[in-house]
């Protein structure tokens, strides 16, 4: 007799029929062995959540300092800017009221509103000499803002920036008006 041909899908279907129905696996003192667990126990999946939520408030927080450090240095770059511009005009033969008027307002840009504290001063301090050379100096200090709120200034770090030139400038030139 001919045996009838079996179709490959109902073999595996039958595989797996077979498998179920499978006793469970004995030792050799006849006690019957569980099968695998395929998955994850409450406590492991608790303690992957935890390591999970410790993570993401880490880099929630690394987020948020980095942000602020890089708010303050922007803070810190306008106001050391703003106070080398006023010792470089000094340098070129301004007096400090010149150079205070040619500076742009605090009251017209935000960025410097926000960044400096106070006006910064530029204030002439005497002459020194150099190597022989006459040289007249200045200081020019600047304070940075250290408020997050744009509506308050809170002084932080003053920068104080000691500028010369020679005296050779001012003699050259007539007294300003």
């Amino acid at each position: 007799m001919k045996t009838p041909k079996r179709l490959p899908w109902l073999a595996v279907v039958g595989d797996g029929w077979r498998w179920f129905g499978k006793p469970l696996q004995t030792t050799a003192n006849h006690r019957k062995q569980p099968r695998s667990a395929h998955g994850y126990t409450l406590i492991e999946v608790l303690a992957a959540g935890a390591i999970f939520a410790v993570g993401a408030t880490a880099m929630v927080s690394l987020s948020s300092t980095l942000m602020l450090q890089e708010e303050f240095a922007t803070r810190v770059a306008i106001t050391r800017n703003q106070q080398e511009n006023m010792a470089r005009l000094w340098q070129l033969g301004l007096s400090p009221v010149q150079v205070t008027a040619l500076m742009p307002s605090q009251s017209q840009n935000a960025l410097l509103q926000q960044a400096v504290h106070g006006t910064p001063a530029l204030v002439e301090t005497g002459l020194t000499t150099v190597n022989g050379v006459v040289m007249e100096t200045a200081l020019c200090t600047a304070a940075v803002n250290i408020s997050q709120d744009p509506r308050t200034e809170v002084e932080g770090a003053s920068f104080t920036l000691t500028a010369y030139r020679p005296r050779l400038v001012t003699d050259l030139r007539p007294p300003p008006p």
